[in-house]
């Protein structure tokens, strides 16, 4: 089932501008996590068109709600997480699939940025990365906003452009503190920013 709604959403995204991906640096194996930048609802489609790899997400409780969109992400596995005060069953289900080699994607702003300017992170995926020491990969996605933006369900014709950058390397702790959480945001937020710069770059090609 997977398979066909990733073969769905490349098609979707092929009637609505394409997507064009960058950065030669998706591992062709886990485990590892996706950390990507959130700017559409669309945003777990894209992933689910560009990495070739089954992807667990852990999505905002309000994107199961939301038509098409929600349907994609929960026939396809993904877990619902409150934004306010998370949810351990899901977060135990990514550690197993990490330790069992799967991939997790995440979204750390907790919601859809609605100028487009990165959000303060959450440390859901941090504590993963520790907990586990699975590397993580950095995706910064420009375009899905203007696609469909915050409160519209029509989509608009424009390119997509997905920029991974390098896989980052975690050690895995015995002992989590909040200190290493905030840390790994913060390297994170900076990667995906200049991540996000060369998808710029990428356009003025």
């Amino acid at each position: 089932m997977y398979t066909f709604y990733r073969v769905f959403c490349q098609t979707f995204f092929g009637l609505t501008g394409g997507l064009k991906v960058s950065g030669d640096n998706i591992p062709k194996k886990g485990p590892f996590i996706i950390v990507a930048n959130h700017q559409s609802i669309l945003d777990p489609m894209i992933l689910m068109a560009c990495i070739p790899h089954k992807i667990t997400f852990l999505a905002a409780s309000y994107i199961f709600q939301i038509p098409l969109v929600g349907q994609v992400v929960r026939t396809s596995g993904a877990l619902p997480v409150n934004s306010n005060r998370g949810n351990i069953k899901s977060i135990k289900h990514c550690l197993s699939c990490l330790l069992d080699g799967g991939v997790v994607g995440l979204f750390p702003e907790g919601g859809v940025s609605l100028d487009g300017n990165l959000r303060p992170f959450k440390h859901g995926w941090a504590y993963l990365a520790l907990k586990t020491g699975s590397p993580v990969l950095p995706v910064a996605i420009a375009g899905s906003r203007i696609v469909l933006p915050v409160g519209t369900y029509i989509p608009r014709r424009c390119k997509i452009n997905v920029y991974a950058g390098e896989l980052i390397a975690v050690e895995r702790k015995a002992k989590i503190y909040r200190r290493n959480m905030e840390k790994l945001n913060l390297k994170m937020a900076a990667e995906i920013d200049s991540l996000l710069q060369k998808t710029v770059e990428t356009e003025l090609k």
